[in-house]
């Protein structure tokens, strides 16, 4: 079931899918256009009493209406035009099964576990490769992250697309039932620096709006190790998740089956299937469905497809991804000095860096069983080594001074480096700041999906991704609105 919650005329615009039936107690709110739009030929429409005119303007929209003039059906005497995706029948869905129903996903990280488990939930079966020889290698090696939401002055894509992704995680999570040591929903402090991230004002930002973050409290500020003239928000909906355990919770499903060392070299297609070949051109896995969900990585296969010009289509796809290095510092809660950690926060603080602590055994690290705090990260663009740094490590302690100022001085004494550990990874994004899902328009590429451009948001926006993904394979309403899941669009970049 898709729940939409809004006025009338906004939420008609927002549905993508065909309905088979459709039913409404005031048909003047909706008007007969925005209805007439939701149908399909065969669509079945009941209504409560309504006038005369109402009835007329159905009936020229290709509504052929019974008697009482209460229900009809969509029959136009014309070929409707519609942009929205049709719905597919059960029976339709049982037909298919065994011939559409299997995809090969390339790379386990959180956008390719997320997908692969967004379609084995609905009965898919996947494959996942992956070049690693073990889960949790790449950018979602992360020992630990936060999610949270964005905020902006004037409540922009990107905000709203990460609390559809925040509020996707959390099911998910709250689905996988990962310990309470490998996640954690809590509130989060956001430190303002230097201004940034200001909320939005009046009707952009309702009570509601509010329930998700709002101005911090002056004793939420203290708690959180900033001044009391510190620019703050807080952040009701957010938390904490070990990443390599995410990964692996959501590859656990019994419909899908994950492969290490497998280094894939070349697509092809031949007729209407995708092959996974090696260096050697051997055939790693085939499937009608290939999803590409390897990060910056991505772009390098794509050019080994062969394709044509095809009228408009005389560009091959290119995603003009960028790669982030970022190194994060951790250690053990007891290295610090008794007054500090006395101090810290139990929540995550994020703003210039994040800042999370009370972590458990770090199985990802092969850490003992105690508390670790997490702080971080650097960003540095097209750098490709993941060598720890030393002076990735000493600005990660500057970063995180700056970010709780009240006990900067503390922090930057207290630390004892060399008992710190530190781990990096490079992720991808894109100029935009968007991800991109989905298939391209290119003729040559149908059947082959992709998921990547995550960025620094991996936790927050991969499993809205994999369930925007699986929607579309399996002509579901979209899990978001549909303007916000048309900007996602792999389909901008060819």
């Amino acid at each position: 079931m898709t729940l939409c919650i809004g006025t009338v005329p906004f939420v008609a615009r927002e549905i993508d899918i065909a309905a088979d039936s459709f039913y409404t107690d005031s048909l003047e709110e909706w008007g007969a256009r925005s209805i007439a739009r939701l149908c399909k030929r065969g669509t079945a429409l009941a209504w409560s009493p309504t006038t005369k005119s109402m009835v007329k303007d159905l009936q020229q929209l290709g509504i052929q209406i019974n008697d009482p003039p209460q229900s009809g059906v969509y029959q136009p005497q014309w070929t409707p035009k519609t942009s929205l995706r049709p719905s597919f029948s059960p029976l339709t869905h049982l037909q298919d099964d065994a011939a559409n129903r299997h995809a090969v996903v390339i790379g386990s990280g959180l956008s390719g576990a997320a997908v692969a488990y967004s379609l084995a939930s609905r009965g898919w079966t996947v494959e996942v490769l992956d070049q690693g020889e073990n889960l949790g290698a790449g950018a979602s090696g992360l020992p630990a992250g936060i999610f949270a939401t964005h905020v902006s002055p004037d409540n922009n894509v990107l905000s709203r697309i990460t609390r559809d992704g925040v509020r996707a995680t959390v099911h998910r999570a709250k689905q996988l039932r990962l310990e309470g040591t490998q996640w954690q929903v809590s509130e989060l402090l956001e430190h303002r620096y230097a201004g940034k991230r200001q909320l939005p004002s009046g009707a952009l930002w309702p009570q509601a709006g509010h329930e998700w973050s709002t101005e911090a409290e002056t004793f939420q500020k203290l708690a959180g190790g900033l001044q009391e003239n510190s620019d703050a928000l807080w952040h009701a909906m957010a938390g904490w998740i070990q990443t390599p355990a995410f990964v692996k919770a959501q590859l656990s499903h019994p419909n899908i089956s994950w492969r290490g060392r497998c280094n894939v070299a070349q697509l092809q297609r031949i007729d209407s299937e995708w092959q996974a070949l090696d260096a050697h051109g051997q055939c790693l896995a085939n499937s009608k469905h290939m999803v590409l969900a390897n990060a910056h990585q991505c772009q390098a296969l794509l050019d080994t497809v062969q394709c044509t010009a095809h009228g408009n289509f005389n560009k091959r796809p290119h995603l003009p991804a960028t790669a982030l290095r970022g190194q994060v510092t951790l250690g053990s809660m007891a290295m610090l000095p008794p007054t500090l950690r006395e101090k810290l926060p139990s929540f995550p603080v994020n703003g210039h860096g994040s800042y999370i602590s009370q972590l458990k055994t770090l199985q990802s690290l092969g850490t003992a069983a105690e508390d670790y705090w997490i702080v971080g990260s650097s960003f540095q663009r097209n750098d490709f080594d993941v060598t720890s740094r030393h002076e990735d490590l000493l600005s990660n302690i500057q970063q995180w001074a700056e970010l709780m100022p009240a006990l900067s001085d503390e922090i930057q004494q207290g630390i004892e480096l060399s008992k710190t550990r530190s781990w990096a990874g490079i992720r991808s994004a894109l100029p935009d700041r968007v991800p991109a899902v989905g298939e391209f328009e290119h003729p040559d590429f149908k059947g082959l999906q992709v998921c990547t451009g995550m960025g620094a948001r991996g936790i927050s926006w991969s499993v809205l991704c994999g369930e925007l993904l699986a929607a579309h394979l399996n002509h579901e309403p979209l899990p978001m609105a549909a303007s916000l899941a048309k900007l996602m669009a792999a389909s901008r970049f060819g």
